[in-house]
């Protein structure tokens, strides 16, 4: 049962009504956790990721029950990585001291999650000294991602002073959260030998099993309005970034230039101009592949059911670094997911567990023209394979049974029942 005496702090640098996936996530989460009887408070930034209410937003509000408290220093759009830069710098440091000087009226538990990069460490910081419990949540781990995308060298001096900070958060976090078996490996091997692995636990992410549902081509108005009903399409929404392998897939898409293939690419991105200008070397934009901006937020669950498979892809070399938010959505519009990825990754294994879609290794163009063509000229397996993504979604994914697993991590008993039962 929940403690009445106690607080729990959520830091998340992206909260409602932000759009960014983490936004969305912590929401959920601090909302879910109020509902089940903790005593939530958010500590949060200004809106400033892509689309959605961007608008300042006062610096003391409730949402849902939940009391959220906003840095009051300049955040800027995050539309260059100089800014980007700035807002977590901002974020990061402000925090701190926000939770140094505060004065808590009841005992308290931080919880936090690895974005901005440098906030685990400020968080084990100030966590230390005014002797606070936490739990750490890792959505992207830090400082591996840098050096996989070669940010920083691996070794180099900023390296493993990096490592060394963000080891001594893991050894002393009362609860650590990994996204699937692979993360948790990787986290216990980056923790180091005297690293006691019980205290992280597997919670996956999740997608609301209400707000997508699966939707026939023929009844979807954003495929009548984007000519996909009658083209086997294939379908990328979310961020396009650097760690995104979409180069194999559009070069893929140049085997079925003269088919009724479509593949659309809909999002925003670091490395968005250099998917377009592949695109457009190749011939393939505007017919082939065609690509549209981030949908407005009541349009997603027809624009994420509007395809005949979902892909989800990240960069190899990621392998336990993050897990895809856009699985659980995929695998929400119950269509066969796409995985490029290295078979013993954490999205990969999720498909293959449950015969949800077909996975090929990042730069195997063939290995996506294969599953592409069996999935036409078998549709029964892309309609079990549709069907089956569903099913393990509402049976393991959706936003009630993560937070009910957020809430027995914390607490120590299981969740009461289901705010909404």
């Amino acid at each position: 049962m929940a403690d009445a005496n106690k607080e729990y702090v959520l830091v998340t640098e992206y909260f409602h009504p932000d759009t960014a996936s983490t936004g969305q996530l912590m929401t959920d989460l601090a909302v879910g956790l109020e509902k089940r009887g903790l005593d939530m408070t958010v500590l949060t930034g200004q809106p400033n990721y892509h689309s959605g209410d961007n608008e300042k937003q006062p610096r003391v509000s409730t949402h849902e029950g939940v009391q959220i408290k906003r840095i009051r220093a300049p955040q800027v759009r995050q539309s260059s990585i100089p800014r980007r830069l700035f807002n977590w710098a901002i974020f990061t440091v402000w925090m701190f001291f926000a939770l140094l000087l505060s004065r808590p009226q009841k005992e308290r538990e931080v919880v936090f999650v690895s974005n901005p990069p440098f906030l685990p460490v400020a968080m084990w910081l100030v966590c230390r000294i005014r002797g606070w419990e936490y739990t750490y949540i890792v959505y992207d781990l830090y400082p591996d991602q840098p050096v996989e995308l070669e940010y920083i060298p691996e070794g180099s001096v900023p390296h493993r002073i990096w490592d060394l900070l963000n080891r001594r958060a893991f050894l002393a976090a009362k609860h650590i959260v990994a996204l699937g078996p692979v993360m948790k490996e990787r986290i216990s091997r980056n923790a180091g030998p005297k690293f006691d692995d019980s205290k992280v636990e597997i919670i996956h992410n999740w997608e609301d099993e209400e707000f997508i549902q699966p939707m026939d081509k023929t009844e979807n108005w954003f495929s009548e309005e984007h000519d996909l009903v009658d083209q086997f399409t294939i379908l990328y929404s979310g961020n396009i970034g650097e760690f995104h392998d979409l180069e194999t897939l559009v070069e893929a898409a140049a085997e079925f230039e003269d088919e009724d293939v479509q593949f659309l690419i809909i999002g925003e991105g670091d490395n968005k101009g250099t998917i377009v200008s592949l695109a457009d070397d190749l011939g393939l934009r505007g017919d082939t592949v065609r690509f549209l901006p981030y949908q407005p937020w009541d349009d997603l669950p027809y624009s994420l059911t509007s395809a005949d498979a979902s892909v989800v892809t990240v960069k190899e070399g990621f392998e336990g670094i993050c897990v895809s938010s856009k699985l659980y959505t995929a695998m929400a519009a119950g269509e066969p997911v796409l995985t490029i990825a290295q078979p013993d990754d954490d999205e990969s294994q999720i498909v293959d567990t449950f015969d949800a879609g077909i996975h090929v290794a990042q730069g195997d163009v063939s290995g996506i023209v294969e599953a592409i063509e069996t999935w036409q000229t078998d549709p029964e397996l892309a309609d079990r394979q549709g069907t089956n993504a569903r099913h393990a979604f509402e049976e393991n994914f959706t936003t009630d049974a993560s937070i009910d697993e957020y809430y027995r991590m914390l607490v120590g008993t299981t969740s009461p029942q289901s705010p909404d039962a």
